[in-house]
């Protein structure tokens, strides 16, 4: 299976989010071969729907799982997975580091 297969999620089905949902984006280094590992990137975007993503494993099996879409700076929906799919490098070239992606939801702040 390739990066791109692995990646190769689809929205099957998207609602609208409540103003005030974010999600906050980290870009996670880490150097093969050692304890070496930093964050490359981090940022917080505005959540402005909640979609149901046909994932495709590694094992070639689909399952769904419910994902943010949010918007970029740049005006794009995302959502997690093809987000990961932009930013993570799980097979580097030799000496570069693995990228991969976490998300951190964060729910919007009482009023």
């Amino acid at each position: 299976m390739t990066d791109d297969d692995r990646f190769r999620n689809e929205i099957i089905s998207m609602t609208t989010a409540q103003p005030g949902w974010t999600v906050r984006a980290r870009i996670n280094a880490h150097k093969r071969g050692t304890n070496e590992r930093w964050v490359e990137e981090e940022a917080v975007f505005p959540v402005v729907g909640w979609a149901v993503v046909a994932c495709h494993f590694q094992d070639g099996s689909v399952g769904n799982r419910p994902e943010a879409v949010f918007l970029t700076p740049e005006g794009r929906l995302e959502h997690e997975s093809y987000h990961r799919w932009q930013y993570s490098e799980l097979e580097p070239k030799e000496g570069d580091p693995r990228m991969t992606v976490s998300f951190e939801i964060r729910a919007p702040s009482p009023a």
